[in-house]
């Protein structure tokens, strides 16, 4: 569940005069990020980055260590352990097992990708009223994905519409922050937790990002998946 929950679409271009991810604060060694979430959705994650290189804004990698943690209407709880090697070359960011880092990872399987938490979703200036263009994807649910079982998902994510600034308090204070408001959809599948195998049912949500520029992250996610509400949200980084 974990795996495609937080499935945050594709990277805007970002300009050369302008931060890139590779500036988050986090991203130097010893850098953490803690998302904890709440609502019918409770998704959270502890990370951790270490042997971090840059280049600059746009290129750089990390090793990516950390804890995925999810609840969802009542099943129950898992927790699986995160060992991944990011590359970001020019704004894009992917990820491969690191016990694997020498493979090419195959996008057609699916993998886990830290955009889904939410921390690279957006790069670069944004205006009120922009379209950003939605995507779509297959993501795996299995022991190499942050949850129990084999089977993959279809994701669904529709196009974005970029709001009006608007002032939001942060895990960094208080922030200027875009809401960023589109539709995102996941297909039925099974999953398998702690030996029981249950049905995983197709979700249709609004999800919103709020996508601060001066921090250049997106500090909160609120989904709404028919009138009922759920949030994740940084609460500490270093």
């Amino acid at each position: 569940m974990a795996s495609f929950v937080f499935a945050a679409g594709a990277l805007a271009a970002a300009q050369a005069t302008q931060a890139g991810v590779c500036d988050a604060q986090f991203m130097h060694d010893g850098g953490a990020v803690q998302l904890t979430g709440t609502g019918n959705l409770a998704l959270g994650a502890d990370l951790n980055f270490a042997e971090v290189s840059k280049t600059n804004g746009d290129n750089c990698r990390a090793r990516v260590r950390g804890v995925a943690t999810f609840s969802y209407a009542g099943l129950p709880p898992g927790k699986s352990r995160l060992d991944y090697l990011m590359t970001v070359k020019s704004g894009q960011a992917t990820f491969v097992r690191y016990a694997t880092a020498g493979e090419a990872p195959r996008p057609s399987e699916g993998q886990f990708d830290l955009r889904m938490l939410g921390l690279f979703a957006y790069d670069g200036q944004l205006s009120q009223g922009q379209k950003l263009p939605g995507s779509s994807f297959r993501l795996k649910i299995g022991k190499e994905a942050p949850v129990g079982g084999q089977p993959t998902t279809t994701v669904r994510i529709g196009e974005k519409t970029v709001g009006k600034k608007m002032s939001l308090d942060t895990a960094l204070g208080k922030q200027s922050c875009h809401p960023i408001t589109y539709s995102r959809d996941t297909t039925p599948t099974m999953a398998t937790f702690q030996g029981l195998t249950l049905p995983i049912p197709g979700m249709n949500t609004t999800v919103t990002d709020w996508y601060c520029p001066a921090v250049n992250l997106v500090m909160k996610q609120d989904i709404d998946q028919g009138g009922v509400k759920s949030a994740v949200e940084i609460t500490q980084i270093k």
